[in-house]
């Protein structure tokens, strides 16, 4: 209980002297005095040496550092440089050249080869086949015109194909009937034969 009166008494008291703390620094502050302290303290020679310290030490060196990078990204973002770089790197043969050059480079070859023989890309292919969008493309790739123009001109050139071997061995067939016959009948062709093709 002494504990609880003793803390009351000390909080106003504390506060108290904590005020007059702030009223006279404030007045210590605006005095003339204060101003000639300042300028005797920032005119001499350990004033200047510390400031220097400052000035070259490693913490300074990195905000100079960040100041130049973010001056440097500003300028390269207002004035439309990063824009007119992307755009001469993909309409220039430089881009082509350096993935021309990655692409068959041994590491590169041997990365992709690595990545063939995953079971990654076995688990990828088997997810692309249980996807209801790729039957969605490939349905919709099946039915367009050029495919289906395609696929009857495909059809047409087979049936083609077919209706000749038909006909090739149709003939073929009339012939051998004919050949038989008349060697039964021994009789002469009026015309010649094709080829006996047994």
């Amino acid at each position: 209980m002494g504990g609880s009166i003793g803390a009351a008494v000390m909080k106003p008291t504390v506060r108290r002297i904590n005020r007059v703390a702030v009223v006279t620094l404030d007045g210590l502050l605006e005095s003339r005095l204060a101003g000639d302290l300042v300028e005797r303290v920032a005119a001499s020679p350990l004033a200047g040496r510390a400031v220097r310290g400052a000035l070259q030490g490693p913490v300074v060196e990195a905000l100079a550092g960040d100041l130049v990078r973010y001056r440097v990204a500003d300028r390269l973002l207002s004035e439309g440089l990063v824009e007119q770089t992307t755009a001469r790197l993909l309409e220039g043969d430089e881009l082509e050249h350096a993935v021309q050059a990655a692409l068959e480079s041994p590491t590169v070859e041997r990365l992709i080869g690595a990545a063939i023989e995953s079971r990654l890309l076995d688990q990828a292919v088997v997810r692309l086949l249980d996807s209801d969008d790729l039957w969605l493309i490939v349905d919709e790739v099946a039915s367009s015109p050029a495919v289906t123009d395609a696929i009857a001109q495909q059809s047409i050139s087979f049936a083609d194909q077919v209706a000749g071997g038909v006909r090739s061995r149709s003939r073929n067939a009339d012939a051998w009937v004919e050949r038989r016959a008349r060697r039964l009948l021994r009789r002469r062709p009026t015309a010649p034969l094709p080829p006996e093709a047994e």
